[in-house]
């Protein structure tokens, strides 16, 4: 009888576990499997605590600066690689044969490579090629500045990471330049950099539905806090940094180091109480090389931070200020009064707009209503810096999901592409048709089964942000090579 009770429960509990295995398969190990081992999500880790000085820790995409051993090191385009998983992109590339494979990649690679796909209009960056040229002839001549603004293409600093590489190994490097205070949103990094910030403070400008009262300086993302004790981290190799902040009503006070090292206290209140808040800046020299900078607050006051800024002294600086999400129009929703003196104090030379993957899926514009919204932020940046040149980077191709398995090209890519096009020919800005260098519409799932984009259809692997980067640094430095220095006084008196 007991034989016969156990052998009723062990069959039942074979059954049970059969059934739990086939709805809960044992997961596949990469090392058994034969899949490439791929980065996992970068997630931020915790920095340690310094006693009385940080009353709480972040989760932050950095690790603690070693003032002994800088860990900074420089990296090629090639070597930057995606913060995001690609594992269903790597099993979709597994399924194509290898000579498939090579014949997608080929293909691919001859449109990136087409002179004829390159730069629309590239007289409008004329200004910025004088500049470039004028610090060929002297290397430590000059810092020149290139900013640009746009979505989670953007936000991953990826795409412009490698630009960053390429033009400051060409021109020299002139740091990281601009970046959000802290650690403002799930991911945000800036290749070069590494940052941390406590848990105290609200950040302003993320949620796009809601960007409060605009205040959110030049890139579109503040940190704000009312209480003493709270801080940001910067790990960059400068020569100078700079501080943006909110100057305001009963302004608290901060306190700025450089492995700690005290450089300065700064009062964020008004003098003036009836004046109009307005955007301070605070800059300073620091010794060349591999720097840990801290802001603290020290008050129980409100405080905001708007940005900060590593910079060398010469080279070439390519800053990313871009914001998971965003839409073209979030440019024309932060407060000109304050974004205005900011921009012009940095002065760039270039700003790239880098906009349009999420106005296509955005059924509210039209053709006329984006040529007119885009038009304005041209207008925008021409009253804040005049004599910058400006580069449009269309919106990439895209997919849309049609059954479980296939995928239909998106069309609404063409009205931004077309709305882009027409505003940069009558405002005299330079436009790069992203999507053509891609290979048109439709291309999007040739780099998904080459795992250069991701399964979304939409995003790019590091891979393909890496090959996109490269494309347009090649299609720019072919106009610049064509380029003439513009004349001095002396030379033209000469000749």
């Amino acid at each position: 009888m007991v034989l016969l009770v156990l052998a009723i429960f062990g069959g039942a509990f074979a059954r049970a576990a059969s059934e739990a295995s086939k709805k809960h398969p044992p997961a596949k190990s990469s090392a058994t499997s034969g899949e490439p081992r791929r980065a996992p999500v970068a997630k931020p880790i915790k920095t340690k605590t310094k006693k009385g000085r940080r009353p709480n820790s972040f989760k932050s995409s950095s690790t603690k600066f070693a003032a002994t051993k800088p860990t900074t090191t420089r990296t090629t385009s090639k070597s930057i690689s995606t913060p995001t998983t690609h594992r269903r992109a790597t099993l979709r590339a597994a399924s194509i044969s290898l000579g498939s494979r090579e014949v997608i990649t080929s293909r691919i690679m001859r449109t990136l490579a087409n002179p004829r796909l390159g730069i629309e209009n590239p007289a409008a960056l004329h200004a910025f090629f004088d500049q470039l040229h004028q610090l060929q002839a002297d290397p430590k001549g000059q810092l020149i500045r290139v900013i640009q603004f746009g979505d989670s293409h953007t936000a991953a600093d990826i795409f412009s990471g490698a630009l960053r590489t390429l033009f400051q190994n060409k021109f020299g490097d002139g740091g990281a330049g601009f970046s959000y205070p802290g650690y403002p949103f799930a991911g945000y990094h800036i290749h070069g950099t590494k940052r941390a910030q406590s848990t105290g403070w609200s950040v302003l400008g993320t949620h796009l539905s809601d960007i409060g009262d605009g205040m959110v300086g030049m890139g579109g993302v503040s940190l704000s806090t009312d209480a003493a004790g709270n801080w940001v981290s910067l790990d960059a190799e400068a020569s100078s940094l700079q501080i943006q902040y909110l100057i305001q009503p009963n302004g608290g006070s901060i306190e700025i180091r450089d492995n700690d090292t005290l450089l300065a206290t700064i009062s964020t209140a008004k003098a003036d109480p009836s004046a109009p808040d307005a955007a301070g800046q605070f800059g300073v020299p620091v010794e060349p090389g591999p720097h840990h900078f801290e802001v603290l607050t020290i008050d129980q006051a409100p405080v905001r931070l708007l940005g900060l800024s590593t910079e060398n002294s010469y080279g070439v600086t390519y800053e990313a200020a871009g914001i998971n999400g965003a839409e073209a129009s979030l440019f024309l929703r932060w407060n000109q009064a304050l974004q205005q003196p900011l921009l012009a104090a940095v002065n760039p030379a270039l700003i790239v707009l880098a906009y349009g993957t999420n106005e296509a899926s955005d059924s509210n514009w039209t053709e006329e209503s984006y040529a007119a919204m885009f038009q304005r932020i041209i207008e925008r940046i021409r009253i804040a810096t005049p004599n910058a040149s400006i580069l449009v980077i269309g919106p990439p191709d895209r997919a849309l999901r049609a059954g479980r398995r296939a995928w239909r090209p998106f069309t609404g890519v063409d009205r931004i592409v077309a709305a882009q096009r027409s505003v940069c020919r009558k405002m005299n800005c330079a436009y790069w048709d992203q999507r053509s260098r891609m290979g048109g519409l439709g291309s999007m799932v040739d780099w998904v089964s080459v795992s250069w984009a991701q399964p979304d259809h939409t995003h790019f692997t590091g891979e393909g942000y890496n090959e996109l980067a490269s494309a347009l640094f090649a299609d720019i430095t072919q106009q610049y090579d064509t380029s003439e220095p513009a004349l001095t006084r002396t030379d033209s008196e000469t000749k």
